[in-house]
């Protein structure tokens, strides 16, 4: 049986795709925040979750900061 999926490089076009989805729906996201401030990664980050898993994630208001 052959296996379908693609395990090369990504086409340039393709990410720009992949770009601009993620930066719309990060665009959606911050407006329905609020236009917070210093938000951008979160919400990008976010935006990113969606687009992998297929499916909006509920948001619980700002994100939190992460140390390690």
């Amino acid at each position: 049986m052959k296996n379908h999926h693609h395990n090369g490089p990504i086409h340039p076009t393709s990410r720009n795709v992949i770009h601009e989805t993620i930066a719309t729906r990060a665009y959606e996201l911050w407006v329905e925040e609020g236009k917070p401030d210093n938000q951008s990664d979160a919400i990008w980050l976010e935006a990113e979750r969606e687009l992998l898993t297929g499916r909006k994630v509920p948001h619980a208001g700002p994100a939190l900061p992460i140390s390690f």
